[in-house]
């Protein structure tokens, strides 16, 4: 009955906010010991599993207020963010690493993602442009051609977004053909399919009317809709749905080089 009453004042004392860290006992009779290759190991299967510590003889499993740490330390924090808003693949991870104790020279450091073609080089310790999903990260941590520290975390959930996505126009435009800023581009606009996008000049003439603007064949500088008029200010109109209710004001620069 022992474990079973070691189990329960280490739950109160979770719930109460207690989180100090304990020594890796065996909780429930599932747990125990065994030994395999020559290497002792302990376990327990009664509580979430995060981490497994080895000094080279024994190797332990353990719950989730203890810290992942290998040979010499090796620690690893994170971040994510979610996507920006619905619809977008803009959502990021960030490993943070670092020794508590002394840390060995010449070290260098791999990092294994869960979806290997996110980085195949094996050394990206930030990741973007990620879907909502699921990722989980292995590190470590070599000195010279030996595996010294290794880190796994799982569970970095890049959430999705319920929100819907801004437009943003870019403020001007330099129709030169060369690849930058030849049309007039708006941030998120296929967001909107139904949408309408009105220019006017500085007396307020219509230049161009453009229904369902998408900046590629579909835009202010396309083949479809060239730009035909001097360097100077401009006005725009975006209806975002095409019934004149959700309406963005605003004006682009042109310059003719």
């Amino acid at each position: 009955m022992k474990p079973i009453f070691f189990f329960v004042v280490y739950l109160f004392f979770f719930k109460m906010g207690y989180t100090q860290s304990i020594l890796p006992y065996v909780l429930n009779s599932a747990g125990g010991e065994g030994s395999t290759g020559g290497v002792v190991m302990a376990f327990n299967i009664s509580e979430p599993l995060i981490t497994t510590i080895s000094d080279g003889t024994t190797t332990i499993t353990q719950g989730f207020l203890q810290p992942d740490y290998g040979k010499f330390k090796l620690l690893a924090n994170h971040s994510v963010s979610p996507v920006s808003c619905v619809g977008k693949n803009d959502g990021s991870i960030i490993i943070q690493k670092y020794h508590t104790g002394i840390e060995p020279q010449s070290i260098y450091y791999e990092f294994w993602w869960s979806d290997t073609s996110l980085c195949p080089t094996k050394d990206c310790d930030t990741l973007s442009n990620l879907a909502p999903g699921t990722y989980s990260v292995m590190i470590i941590a070599y000195s010279g051609t030996q595996a010294i520290d290794t880190v796994s975390i799982s569970n970095l959930i890049v959430f999705p977004s319920t929100n819907p996505c801004k437009i943003k126009p870019f403020t001007y435009i330099s129709p030169n053909n060369d690849g930058q800023n030849d049309a007039f581009y708006i941030e998120n606009i296929e967001e909107y399919p139904d949408n309408e996008v009105f220019i006017f000049n500085r007396w307020g003439q219509e230049i161009v009317h453009i229904k369902n603007y998408n900046n590629q064949e579909n835009a202010w500088g396309s083949k479809k809709y060239p730009i035909n008029v001097p360097s100077g200010t401009y006005f725009y109109l975006i209806d975002l749905n095409g019934k004149k209710k959700d309406l963005f004001k605003g004006f682009v620069e042109l310059i003719n080089n």
